[in-house]
């Protein structure tokens, strides 16, 4: 059984990654429940919303045995805080999740209630240990990734950086 699935699903010309598409891979992650790490590379796909990111999070959240997880939306403009929350309530769900790397770079619509969402699932999460999130260019302030970078002191982490 697959155990290591990694997605590079990039624009190329005029063909790009749509919520279609994002379902398609929901349909596809029901069928690998015994995956344990996922990198999912969809930066530059303006074409995602938050429509297509809740059809990925509803296969997420099946992945139970998911220790490792990696998702760059990257650019992905149309995704706002009604995504990533979807995003985050499936990762909350991941009781054995214990990495977590998450790109949110340019994307222009997340701001300071997904940076607060965000906080609340890792600090609520009591397997996470390796945390690497970027917001450089989001609606987080700085005072929110310093909210972000608080969370730091709950616990202790192998590894915990926020780019800004």
């Amino acid at each position: 059984s697959l155990s290591h699935l990694q997605l590079y699903l990039h624009p190329n010309g005029h063909n790009s990654i749509t919520d279609r598409t994002m379902k398609s891979i929901c349909t596809m992650l029901r069928s690998l429940i015994t995956l344990s790490h996922l990198d999912l590379d969809l930066k530059w796909n303006k074409k995602i919303t938050d429509s297509g990111v809740l059809d990925f999070s509803h296969g997420l959240s099946q992945l139970t045995h998911l220790i490792s997880f990696q998702i760059n939306l990257r650019e992905c403009v149309e995704v706002s805080d009604v995504g990533v929350s979807h995003v985050m309530d499936a990762i909350q769900s991941l009781q054995h999740l214990s990495r977590l790397h998450l790109d949110l770079f340019f994307c222009s619509k997340v701001t300071g209630i997904s940076g607060q969402k965000i906080g609340d699932v890792i600090q609520a999460s009591t397997s996470l240990i390796d945390l690497e999130i970027s917001i450089g260019e989001t609606g987080i302030s700085e005072d929110g990734a310093a909210n972000l970078r608080s969370v730091k002191d709950t616990r202790k982490f192998q590894k915990f950086a926020v780019y800004t």
